[in-house]
């Protein structure tokens, strides 16, 4: 019982600092940039083969997600797809488990289009709408993953 009760403490505590680290990196983001929305067609070619590599690549995200879960060392994050009716954003969530097919964690970015969903909701999401993910090592200053950003990034100043 109390193993349980630490256990939940400790979460709880992963799970607000990744929320005010993610709100801190938000802030910081957000004055670099004015807006980080790229809008792409929904059968963009190079976002689907970023999802399958996710996807083949998913086996190392889950190798390193289990040892170090809740190691503030380090931060594990999944793009997916959220949708309020028709409306559909690709954005980022924390995550700090996996079991049956699901990640279980917060949500972390900042919704544009979409009204129900705010930084530190809670989220559930299923190992096949795993679009891209990375792995932050703040002990090595190192990450992996993250396999979109180049590109969305190229076609984001191509926006402007």
């Amino acid at each position: 019982m109390m193993k349980n009760i630490l256990k939940a403490g400790a979460l709880s505590i992963l799970v607000l600092a990744a929320c005010n680290q993610t709100q801190k990196n938000k802030k910081e983001q957000d004055k670099k940039e004015t807006a980080s929305v790229v809008n792409l067609k929904t059968d963009d070619e190079k976002i689907a083969a970023f999802k399958d590599t996710a996807q083949a690549r998913l086996h190392i995200f889950l190798d390193s997600l289990k040892p170090h879960a809740l190691d503030s060392n380090y931060r594990f994050l999944v793009k997916s797809d959220f949708a309020e009716g028709a409306d559909h954003e690709h954005m980022w969530s924390v995550v700090y488990k996996y079991a049956d097919g699901k990640f279980t964690g917060i949500f972390a970015d900042s919704a544009i289009v979409l009204k129900n969903l705010k930084i530190g909701a809670p989220v559930l999401i299923n190992q096949k709408d795993v679009e891209d993910w990375a792995i932050y090592d703040y002990k090595r200053n190192t990450d992996l993953g993250n396999f979109s950003d180049k590109y969305l990034r190229s076609q984001q100043k191509g926006s402007k």
